[in-house]
C-alpha cells in the first residue's frame, strides 16, 4: 500500500486511549441522494406506486431521469413531458387494480424526486474508509440511506470531510439515476459513475457534456469536477479543500446539530455543529509526518500508561490556509454533564506530551501548540423528598487545558444539614469558601504560548484540583462523581 496514499486526511479513532487510525488510502465519498422509482423517499405519498394508483411526474424545467429496477403494477402511467424512464433489462409494467393488493389505496401518486441534490451538501454522502463503510442512522429503507453528516456512531463530524475532498475518490453506485447541481470547481482524485471509472479530467468531461451527463449533472456557470488521478504527496498531510466553501455547507446543513450537555462547547475547523470535548492545533515544522504522527499517538498514549475512563474518539485532520495547521478533534460518550469531560483529560495528557518534546530537535515536529476545551455541563437535579430547587455547581480549573470536573448537584435541604454539622464542630459559615458563579474562570489556554504548559503543573496543582465543597469534606477523594477522573501524571 503506497505511504503516498496514506497521507490524505484521515481520521484517528480513540478507544479507551487506545489509538487506531480508521483508513488507509483517502476516502471514498458515496453519494446517497437517487431518483430511482423504487425509493420510496421519492414519492409524494411516501410509498411507492401500486395497482390501483394513477402514477404522474413532477414537471421542472430541467429535465431529468427515473429508473425502475423491479417490475411494478400500476394503474395508469402518465409520462412526463421533459426527461426519461430508464428500464432495467426484462422489467415488466403491470397495467390494472386486476392485482390483488389490499392495502392499495387508490388514487394519485406524484414522483417529486426531481429536485437536483447540492453537491456540497453533507445530507447528500455517506463515507467509506478501507472498504468499511461508516454506518449512518437507520434510514427507512435500503434505497433511501441516510448520510454520514448524521451518523450517531459516536465519532466527531467534520461536514467539510463528510463531503469530497480533493484527494477522494467519488462513487455514484450502479443501477441507479442522480440529479446533481454544483456550481463552484471541484478536484477530486477518481469518479467512479454507476460502474464506470474515470481517472481524467478530460474522459469524464466528455461524459459531463453527452446527453446522459447533462441530463444527471446540473453545472451552474462556474460549476466543474476534475479529476486528479493523483494521491496526497504532502509528508504533513493534505487539506480537505472544502475550506472556502463552509458558509454554505453549513447552510445546507440546517438546524440539525445534536445537543450538547456540556458548558462551553467548541466547534472545530470544518464542522457547522458545536462539540463536547477538546480540540487541539498544532503548527509543525519541515519535518512534520502526519502517519509518522499518528503512530506516536498509538505508542505514546496506550493504555498501559495511563487509563482513562470513557470512550473517547477523534479525527486527525490538515487545515488549509491560513491555518496551516493539524488538527486533533476529541470527543468522548459520556452522558449529561459529563459529556466531553473525558476527551478533556485525554487532550490536556496529549497537549502535555507533546508540549514537552517541543524545542530546538522536536521529535514530533511539532511547533506550536493550542489547546480549546469544552467545560462541564449544568444540570439542574432535584434530591427525592425535597421541596428545594437549590443546585449547587462546583467546576475547577479554567485555562491551559486544565482538567474541568464533573458537576455536583444538592439540594437545599442537604447543604443546610452538612452546615449545621460543621457549625457544631467550631466552624461558621464565613469559613466556608462559595463556588465560582462560572464554570471556568476564563477562556481556554494556548497551551503553546510562551513556553506555557499545556495543563498545571508545579505549584499550580493543588489550584488545580477542584473548589472546597461545602457538602463533603475533600470536594475530589470522597465524591464518588470524581471517580472517573484520574491523577494527573
Amino acid at each position: 500500500m503506497a505511504t503516498a496514499a496514506l497521507r490524505a486526511i484521515l481520521p484517528l479513532l480513540l478507544l479507551l486511549a487506545l489509538f487506531s487510525v480508521l483508513g488507509t488510502d483517502a476516502a471514498k465519498k458515496i453519494w446517497v441522494k437517487n431518483t430511482n422509482w423504487m425509493n420510496s423517499a421519492n414519492w409524494d405519498r411516501g410509498s411507492l406506486p401500486c395497482s390501483k394508483q394513477v402514477v404522474t411526474f413532477q414537471e421542472k424545467p430541467n429535465p431529468y431521469a427515473v429508473f425502475v429496477q423491479n417490475d411494478v403494477s400500476v394503474g395508469e402511467l402518465v409520462l412526463p413531458m421533459n426527461g426519461e424512464i430508464v428500464f432495467a433489462d426484462d422489467l415488466k409494467i403491470n397495467f390494472g387494480s386486476f392485482i390483488n393488493e389490499p392495502n392499495c389505496i387508490a388514487g394519485e401518486n406524484r414522483f417529486v424526486g426531481g429536485d437536483p441534490g447540492d453537491w456540497l451538501d453533507p445530507h447528500n454522502w455517506r463515507v467509506e474508509d478501507d472498504g468499511n463503510v461508516v454506518e449512518p442512522m437507520s434510514p427507512d429503507d435500503a434505497s433511501s440511506p441516510t448520510s454520514a453528516a448524521d451518523d450517531t456512531s459516536g465519532f466527531p463530524v467534520l461536514h467539510a470531510e463528510v463531503v469530497p475532498c480533493t484527494y477522494d475518490t467519488v462513487i455514484f453506485p450502479e443501477n441507479a439515476t442522480y440529479l446533481v447541481s454544483l456550481d463552484h470547481s471541484k478536484q477530486i482524485k477518481h469518479m467512479e459513475f454507476t460502474g464506470k471509472v474515470y481517472k481524467r479530467t478530460p474522459d469524464f468531461r466528455k461524459f459531463l457534456e453527452s446527453e446522459n451527463g447533462k441530463m444527471q449533472f446540473k453545472l451552474g456557470p462556474s460549476g466543474d469536477i476534475a479529476v486528479l488521478g493523483q494521491d496526497c504527496k504532502d509528508l504533513s498531510g493534505c487539506y480537505c479543500g472544502n475550506e472556502e466553501h463552509m458558509d454554505k455547507i453549513c447552510d445546507l446543513y440546517g438546524d440539525n446539530c445534536p445537543h450538547v450537555t456540556c458548558g462551553d462547547p467548541i466547534t472545530p475547523r470544518g464542522s457547522c455543529c458545536p462539540m463536547c470535548g477538546s480540540v487541539l492545533l498544532l503548527k509543525y515544522d519541515d519535518t512534520f509526518d502526519i502517519m509518522a504522527f499518528q503512530d506516536r499517538l498509538v505508542e505514546d498514549f496506550m493504555p498501559k500508561e495511563r487509563e482513562y475512563k470513557g470512550r473517547v474518539k477523534g479525527r486527525v485532520s490538515k487545515l488549509g490556509p491560513p491555518d496551516d495547521q493539524v488538527q486533533l478533534v476529541l470527543v468522548d460518550d459520556a452522558p449529561g454533564a459529563s459529556s466531553g469531560m473525558a476527551a478533556v483529560e485525554v487532550g490536556k495528557h496529549v497537549a502535555s506530551v507533546i508540549e514537552k518534546d517541543m524545542g530546538p530537535f522536536p521529535t514530533y515536529g511539532v511547533t506550536k501548540l493550542t489547546i480549546e476545551n469544552s467545560n462541564v455541563g449544568h444540570v439542574a437535579q432535584v434530591a427525592e423528598g425535597s421541596d428545594a430547587n437549590t443546585v449547587l455547581y462546583i467546576a475547577a480549573g479554567a485555562g491551559g487545558g486544565a482538567v474541568f470536573f464533573v458537576a455536583i448537584l444538592v439540594s437545599l435541604v442537604i447543604i443546610m444539614k452538612k452546615r449545621r454539622e460543621e457549625s457544631k464542630g467550631g466552624q461558621n459559615d464565613s469559613s466556608v469558601r462559595k463556588p465560582p458563579m462560572s464554570a471556568g474562570a476564563g477562556p481556554p489556554g494556548a497551551a503553546g504560548q510562551a513556553g506555557g504548559a499545556a495543563g498545571p503543573s508545579g505549584a499550580d496543582k493543588g489550584a488545580d484540583k477542584g473548589f472546597e465543597n461545602p457538602v463533603y469534606d475533600n470536594p475530589i477523594k470522597d465524591n464518588p462523581l470524581y471517580a472517573d477522573i484520574p491523577d494527573d501524571p
